[in-house]
């Protein structure tokens, strides 16, 4: 895979005070890192830490690639759907929901909900709604199976949160 295009020092800056202020406004704790290469990841991933202030969220190159294609997921929407991750894990009520429908895939379709409900009415919140419809409809339910569980869904997390 090659390598991003370099960026100044300021640039770098610049990305690393933006997802820190939008990782901060979504709730994360912990640290976040701005790294300057592709990662196959999506653009960031969020890594579990002993405690919540070690929790660790690292932004790749690509999510910045991603966020100025207006085609493709903003950056707000990748932060928080691993923001959803954290959450997820780290807060019981949240976690109790992980416990009953467990599985790698199903926490995903969860993190984006919860990450669109941390974003609240801002547009790239309908976007991890539609990632997380388009998830479960892997799962073969019909769409309007799905669109009622996305909507149970998301009425739970919010109480939850």
């Amino acid at each position: 895979m090659p390598e991003p295009d370099a960026i100044s020092a300021a640039q770098r800056r610049a990305r690393i005070r933006r997802i820190r202020r939008l990782a901060r406004n979504l709730g994360f704790v912990g640290h976040v890192e701005y790294r300057h290469v592709y990662s196959r990841s999506g653009g960031a991933q969020y890594c579990i830490g002993p405690s919540s202030d070690y929790d660790l969220l690292v932004v790749y190159a690509e999510a910045f690639e991603r966020d100025a294609n207006p085609e493709d997921f903003s950056l707000e929407a990748i932060v928080a759907h691993e923001c959803g991750h954290q959450a997820l894990l780290r807060n019981r009520r949240l976690s109790a929901v992980l416990k009953r429908f467990p599985g790698e895939q199903f926490e995903e379709v969860l993190a984006s909900l919860i990450g669109s409900l941390l974003l609240g009415e801002l547009e790239p919140a309908q976007t991890l709604v539609w990632k997380a419809t388009a998830e479960l409809g892997q799962f073969g339910m019909s769409a309007a199976n799905t669109t009622r569980f996305v909507e149970q869904l998301r009425r739970l997390l919010r109480q939850l949160l």
